[in-house]
């Protein structure tokens, strides 16, 4: 990043960032004033914004200014002493943004009213991936929450809840509000409806498709990391390059990674570092319970579904979802051990992705044909062939889909390792003599 002497960005960054910040909001409003033209609901956070204009007339900008005051006052209502003086700035944003709808609200009066249920849904659909995309324009600077997401970051300062949790929390608050307010003065509900369940569903999980595509070029523009990186990078951390032989074992599923890495471990007399290590380390970094890191580690479910769960943390700046919140825990975790002194030997966890930048990790990954692996399986465990090959398969998805999710690698790519060895054409103690053989080789034994 391009700093000035005092170590803060400098007007050329602040200048980058203050366009992606204000083209985000812009982007939004275009969104909002989609969905009110639809008369099929907005979002949520903006709800009460347009049920306020339905019953007064006022404009929707000035509308959705004052709501989000209001939204300020709730604020300071719920932290009170915990309010801090720079969260007034969240005013700034409000008056900005409500300026910005207004100016939308101008430039889309040429678009008629919908006259069909049908072209309502197409102004819907319209509005939804520009709502999704401009917030994460806006969050990707990070320069000033709107108090849509001030207010549940103060619900989860307050209750200390998940930051999603307490967005769901107040989407609900401000929905009934908005439904509450329609019914005492249009007896029906007007500017929430339909549109407004379809909106709190579908803006957050778009925006996390979007990310997936869009957020590494974004950041590097504005010069930014991720929540996820600032996670990783922690004060205190030890700088890498100054711990002992660091050896690394990725592996298929039944390929005997666990057997070969402790041989390894006694034959060079380092520590092996397994479940029953790191999981309570795991834990006690990241705060998560050690039955959820067994139930999770290494695995994560398919994309899609991954992306709905934990749609509501990606409308937020803090806060990681617990798989993300694990796989920092993970990174500082095994830097620790790594520059410990005395050498390691680490199985899966992403490590030779974690610590591919010590000079002294090795990189071994094991691998074997499906149909020996699920044999190996069956007989250790006892069960059919059948069931162990859907086992396998299950197993090896999983792991691919959280390595390449959090490394942006293919998992099993031999490029990013020293040594592959195949361990149906090599019995157990060959492969521990091949890569003990690889280890002196290159001078580490």
């Amino acid at each position: 990043m391009k700093q000035r002497g005092d170590g803060s960005p400098s007007i050329r960054v602040w200048l980058k960032r203050g366009v992606v910040y204000f083209l985000g909001l812009f982007i939004m409003a275009l969104g909002v004033v989609f969905s009110v033209k639809s008369s099929l609901g907005v979002s949520p956070v903006t709800s009460l914004a347009n049920v306020t204009h339905q019953i007064t007339g006022i404009a929707l900008g000035v509308c959705t200014t004052g709501t989000y005051c209001f939204y300020i006052l709730v604020e300071v209502l719920i932290l009170r002493k915990d309010f801090k003086a720079h969260m007034l700035l969240q005013i700034l944003a409000s008056f900005f943004f409500g300026l910005l709808v207004t100016a939308a609200t101008e430039l889309l009066g040429f678009i008629p009213a919908p006259g069909s249920y049908l072209l309502r849904l197409v102004y819907l659909f319209i509005s939804i991936p520009l709502v999704s995309f401009g917030v994460m324009l806006y969050l990707a600077p990070a320069i000033l929450p709107t108090p849509g997401e001030g207010l549940s970051l103060a619900v989860s300062t307050k209750t200390g809840k998940p930051v999603a949790v307490c967005k769901i929390i107040t989407d609900c608050c401000m929905v009934a509000l908005s439904a509450l307010t329609s019914l005492l003065f249009f007896h029906a509900l007007v500017g929430v409806r339909e549109g407004t369940v379809i909106s709190a569903l579908t803006v957050g999980f778009l925006m996390k498709r979007m990310m997936r595509v869009c957020q590494a070029p974004l950041l590097r523009f504005v010069e930014r990391e991720t929540k996820l990186e600032r996670a990783i990078r922690q004060e205190g951390l030890p700088e890498m390059g100054k711990g002992g032989l660091i050896l690394t074992i990725s592996r298929e599923t039944g390929s005997d990674g666990l057997w070969v890495a402790e041989a390894l471990s006694k034959a060079l007399g380092i520590p092996f570092y397994d479940d029953e290590k790191l999981i309570p380390m795991e834990a006690e970094e990241s705060g998560l319970s050690e039955d959820f890191i067994r139930a999770h580690e290494q695995t994560m479910g398919q994309n899609l579904l991954y992306d709905f769960l934990t749609s509501g943390y990606a409308m937020y700046n803090e806060d990681l979802p617990p798989l993300e919140k694990l796989f920092a825990a993970q990174c500082r975790v095994l830097r620790r051990i790594a520059a410990g002194g005395e050498g390691c030997v680490i199985v899966g966890r992403c490590a030779d992705y974690i610590l591919y930048q010590e000079p002294r990790s090795f990189r071994v990954f094991l691998h074997a044909r499906p149909q020996w692996r699920a044999q190996q399986l069956a007989e250790r465990k006892g069960i059919s062939l059948s069931r162990a090959s859907d086992e396998l398969e299950r197993t090896d998805a999983a792991r691919a889909r959280y390595y390449q999710n959090f490394t942006g690698r293919k998992w099993g790519d031999t490029r990013w390792f020293h040594l592959t060895v195949d361990t149906e054409v090599f019995d157990r103690e060959q492969c521990v003599a091949l890569i003990l053989e690889g280890l002196k080789l290159r001078g580490e034994v």
